[in-house]
């Protein structure tokens, strides 16, 4: 193991305040063109309020964007790219998309309204976990005028959740520095 430097310095990590299902205001800070599928893939950051910068704090912190949008150009797809474009249009007064020559890079830097949504889904361990996604797109008048419906929550049916033979109980072991016996299921008051 390394040395640390200036360890006296170094502020201790807290708990993370992951921002509420809700509206933001954002600015687009990558576009990636999936040329093959056609799709666009955007990360994007918060652009004012408590999480400005959150999702490039993570990135640099984690190495992954903790969340981004995809919007397809299939064309069946065209009518909400275009109500996609037309958000951003409407966000930045001095952007226009020119579909003869389009320009994902030109997205970088704009200004866009997000509604973040709230999903269950299955972690890599088996267990379910919670996430915010982009549910919807919107100019930012909209956003700051309440011009919004924040999505309800999408749980996983039941056909998707774990199976589990019972209940879970929590029980201390050797990593909580409990060394002595486990109770079999009769010790247990539940």
């Amino acid at each position: 193991m390394k040395a640390f430097e200036n360890w006296d310095s170094i502020q201790e990590a807290g708990e993370f305040e992951r921002p509420e299902p809700g509206a933001y205001i954002a600015r687009i800070e990558h576009v990636e063109d999936v040329e093959k599928k056609e799709y666009l893939r955007i990360e994007w950051d918060f652009s004012e309020g408590a999480y400005k910068g959150a999702n490039q704090d993570t990135f640099d912190r984690a190495g992954f964007w903790p969340i981004s949008f995809i919007r397809s150009y299939k064309e069946k797809a065209w009518g909400f790219f275009k109500a996609f474009i037309s958000a951003v249009e409407a966000s930045n007064p001095s952007y226009r998309f020119h579909p003869e020559r389009p320009d994902p890079a030109g997205l970088e830097g704009k200004l866009v309204g997000v509604v973040l949504g709230e999903e269950e889904y299955i972690k890599n361990n088996g267990s379910v976990g919670e996430r915010l996604y982009v549910a919807q797109v919107r100019s930012v008048k909209a956003i700051q005028e309440g011009d919004f419906t924040p999505p309800a929550k999408k749980l996983l049916d039941a056909s998707q959740r774990p199976k589990t033979a019972g209940r879970a109980v929590n029980v201390p072991g050797p990593a909580e520095g409990w060394d002595g016996p486990l109770p079999d299921d009769a010790d247990v008051p539940f």
